[in-house]
């Protein structure tokens, strides 16, 4: 009983540390998973949630910075944050019009699933369809995981 009684605690927890924040305003695009979002005078730095985008000087790097600038053309957004990373900042889901922003990074090949971070399995679905696809970085014979490239570097 005493288990059963800690697990709802942790998951009451993390339900309880989730807050979804409407109508951010863009500021910045940093690559294909960090934004700069402002909201009455405050900012919020950005982490994309279950994903990992190519890094600026990685092949593809570019193109995801620019294929998440498009997602967000219209200036406004949706972050639903669920904490904090190392470095600060607010890992979040993002949704712009119904579009669920990180999952689209995926179908679209301009991100990979973050292996080490994913908590919705499903995005591996996407992933699969964009590598069968071979739309994006999967139009590359072997395209390098963000994490082996910074770890080359």
């Amino acid at each position: 009983m005493k288990i059963l009684f800690i697990t709802f605690l942790l998951l009451f927890s993390y339900e309880a540390s989730s807050e979804l924040i409407q109508d951010l305003k863009v500021q910045k695009i940093v690559d294909g998973d960090t934004v700069y979002g402002s909201l009455n005078g405050k900012t919020y730095k950005l982490r994309l949630t279950e994903i990992d985008a190519p890094e600026r000087d990685q092949p593809f790097g570019r193109q995801s910075k620019v294929f998440l600038r498009e997602l967000l053309k219209d200036g406004e957004f949706d972050a639903d944050i669920s904490g904090q990373d190392q470095y600060g900042r607010y890992l979040a889901r993002l949704y712009d019009n119904g579009v669920d922003v990180n999952r689209m990074m995926v179908s679209e090949g301009m991100a990979w699933v973050y292996d080490f971070y994913v908590t919705d399995k499903t995005f591996y679905e996407n992933q699969q369809e964009a590598q069968k696809l071979k739309k994006g970085l999967w139009s590359k014979r072997y395209p390098a995981p963000p994490w082996e490239w910074r770890r080359s570097r």
